[in-house]
């Protein structure tokens, strides 16, 4: 299988999976209602087994997959950051209650989004608006 038939066959599938209702619906509540200032205080407002800590796992599982994908090299970086899926807003929102989160769970929580998130970066100092 060649690298661009790859790379458009995952871009498609990750598109399918990013739009559909569960996980459209979280990314909108993470983007539009989520609001913790850091760890402890997202623990009391998004309990374990609460639909809003649901939400805000399956934001971060969409990007940590992605991840996973684009810095070993499976999808191209260029084709993911063209797209994006909203990843320079989910990062944002989210960034506070990881030092928190992986020192309670894992230290490695979520490093695949963050990392994305830090290579989005460079890539669009490289990468300046087409229009």
């Amino acid at each position: 299988m060649d690298q661009a038939w790859r790379d458009s066959y995952l871009i498609m599938e990750l598109s399918k999976l990013r739009f559909s209702q569960k996980v459209d619906d979280a990314f909108n509540w993470i983007a539009y209602q989520f609001q913790a200032k850091d760890y402890l205080e997202f623990k009391e407002k998004y309990p374990r087994g609460s639909p809003e800590r649901r939400a805000f796992s399956t934001v971060c599982n969409f990007f940590e997959l992605c991840g996973t994908l684009v810095l070993r090299g499976l999808l191209s970086e260029d084709v993911f950051f063209e797209i994006g899926f909203g990843l320079t807003t989910a990062w944002p929102k989210v960034k506070n209650i990881m030092k928190g989160y992986r020192a309670e769970t894992d230290p490695r929580l979520y490093e695949n989004f963050e990392a994305l998130y830090n290579r989005n970066l460079e890539w669009n100092e490289k990468h300046p608006p087409k229009v």
